[in-house]
């Protein structure tokens, strides 16, 4: 029986044309579809070419959504989404999971998680948020700490499973530049409803009673038949065998710890079945050298095997019947391994070791292997256009602060606040704030670009507090401060944007952050505002972007008249000491 609504083939959708808030659901798509979801409290919305999902008065599933549909549930069907998220770690009581990005058997479910395959943003009480994957298990965790960034979301399906990748505006710890894609997740099973809608659904998108409105870029939703197989899998094989070549990949050889694949290029994403007791080899050079996730006894064993010697390098027990058959996947980019039973999380480490080892094995039996690389190319139909932010190219400013001088001080004008900039030890702070916002500034000729590098060294001491960053300045009534934020074991690197007088701390974005390591060293914030959208990055990993309009719609964008640097206000400071300040253009 067909749906009652036509059938969609394909959809694009980049939010070009303006649509007030509550009009959305039933509005006309960029490619004619119709928008059909849920907005119960009237706050979606369309303005600066992008789809708006302001946060809700009250969290919960089926309240607020944009679907698109129906389509036809067959393999290579793809769904891509560009969009930045309001709070990666936004959670409500009783609610972990904020948004899911996906295809779902009906446009508006009670339980998007249990309705189809969907990437999941999830609150972590140690990160900034987690990247999950919505599986018939349940969900099942990818990533740990997502980048406050601009990031595609891509949902495949296939003729056997699911497969997620994601990408971001650009590279960071764990995520490629677009418009490369890192494979995250499999899910073996595909969804059974015959008509499936891709859709976006938040539950919530506020984090301690702070707001922030999650922006979509772009839909993509198209046809792959290139991928509708094992997609670009490196290796596969639903019955490997030794002697026998494998559906792709190669001939199955013995070698010295088991049988043996060996794909063009390290695999970055490994997902089998294994039937204890056994065990999955992989980053594999030579009988010496490889990385093995052993099974077996009710414990499941992660053994490094470098250069002849074996080394323990994590082991837990698994619950249930020791011999049953059980679902591993394994996450590498060559750095850290993310490694899940069932869908379940069992061992996330560092482990540069072996890197670029491309063999793939397995002891014991072993049943439905797929081995995917680090990365892969987007197919051009699922291209979305992105706000790309150049560095500055030409340093303009680079005062040197290690033995400030008086005429080093006069240099810099105050400009907001009632600290007083003194000479501290290899360079200058600002003292007698007292939890105001005091802000230091030079003129800048280029009233539409800037680029601000400044290395902090924080106060001493596991509980001293540092609030010291840069600053945009228009004037009084308008500026934006970047800034570090570390208190106790919370760091986060925060953007405060004032405009037209006006300044919501309710309203002020930010990044968690792992704490920094050990004392007494600097901390590089690097920032760069182009007066409608700016990107911070934290030793030379992007971390932070906004546009302005984002935290306050409408907003106009800043004429940058001055640059500088100072304390955010927003909290006591206890003598963090700019050591280097460097502007560009």
């Amino acid at each position: 029986m067909k749906p009652r609504r036509a059938l969609l083939s394909q959809v694009s959708d980049d939010f070009s044309q303006q649509v007030r808030p509550g009009e959305v659901v039933g509005s006309p798509s960029d490619c004619g579809a119709v928008r059909l979801g849920v907005d119960v409290e009237a706050r979606l919305s369309v303005d600066a070419g992008g789809l708006r999902l302001s946060a809700l008065g009250v969290p919960g599933w089926g309240r607020q959504s944009i679907a698109y549909g129906p389509l036809e549930n067959r393999g290579g069907l793809a769904l891509g989404v560009l969009l930045l998220s309001g709070h990666a770690n936004a959670q409500a009581e009783g609610l972990k999971e904020s948004l899911a990005v996906g295809f779902f058997d009906q446009p508006v479910p009670d339980l998007p998680l249990e309705a189809g395959p969907a990437l999941v943003l999830q609150g972590h009480p140690r990160a900034n948020g987690r990247l999950c994957a919505a599986k018939r298990q349940g969900v099942s965790p990818l990533l740990q700490g997502v980048p406050a960034l601009p990031i595609y979301f891509l949902v495949l399906l296939r003729e056997r499973g699911v497969l997620f990748y994601a990408g971001a505006l650009e590279a960071t710890g764990s995520l490629p530049a677009l418009p490369s894609l890192r494979p995250l997740g499999l899910e073996p099973y595909g969804p059974v409803a015959r008509w499936l809608y891709a859709g976006v659904h938040q539950a919530v998108g506020g984090e301690r009673s702070h707001r922030a409105d999650t922006r979509v870029y772009g839909v993509r939703v198209v046809h792959l038949p290139q991928w509708q197989g094992w997609g670009p899998a490196l290796a596969a094989d639903p019955q490997p065998q030794l002697g026998r070549r494998a559906a792709l990949g190669g001939v199955w050889r013995l070698g010295k710890p088991g049988m043996l694949l060996e794909p063009a290029e390290p695999g970055g994403l490994l997902h089998l079945r294994l039937t204890p007791p056994a065990a999955l080899l992989w980053r594999y050079h030579d009988p010496e050298n490889y990385l093995a996730l052993e099974l077996g006894g009710g414990l499941a064993r992660l053994c490094l095997w470098y250069r002849g010697r074996s080394l323990e390098l994590a082991v837990e027990p698994y619950p249930g019947d020791p011999g049953a058959p059980r679902w591993v996947q394994v996450l590498d980019d060559g750095k850290a391994l993310g490694i899940t039973l069932d869908g379940r999380a069992l061992f996330f480490l560092e482990e540069p070791r072996l890197a670029d080892g491309r063999g793939v094995g397995l002891v014991g039996l072993g049943a439905d292997l797929e081995v995917h690389p680090r990365r892969v190319d987007l197919p051009s139909s699922l291209a979305i256009g992105h706000p790309r932010l150049p560095k500055g190219q030409r340093t303009v400013l680079v005062p040197y602060l290690g033995d400030p001088s008086e005429e080093l001080l006069l240099f810099w004008e105050p400009t907001l606040g009632p600290g007083n900039l003194a000479p501290a030890e290899g360079g200058i702070r600002v003292e007698g704030a007292q939890g105001a916002r005091s802000l230091y500034t030079v003129p800048w000729a280029d009233l539409g670009m800037a680029d601000l590098e400044v290395e902090v060294l924080p106060a001493q001491g596991g509980e001293a507090r540092c609030r010291a960053g840069v600053c945009f300045w228009q004037d009084e009534k308008h500026h934006l401060v970047v800034a570090l934020d570390l208190e106790g074991e919370e760091f986060r690197v925060v953007a405060y944007l004032r405009f037209a007088g006006y300044e919501d701390p309710r309203r002020a974005v930010w990044a968690w952050i792992p704490r920094p390591r050990g004392s007494g060293v600097g901390l590089r914030l690097r920032a760069v505002c182009d007066g409608h959208r700016f990107l911070a990055y934290l030793d030379g990993e992007p971390v932070l972007y906004r546009a302005l309009a984002d935290i306050y719609p409408g907003a106009l964008a800043l004429e940058l008249r001055r640059v500088g640097l100072g304390l955010s206000g927003h909290g006591e400071d206890d003598g963090s000491v700019f050591r280097a300040w460097v502007a560009r253009r």
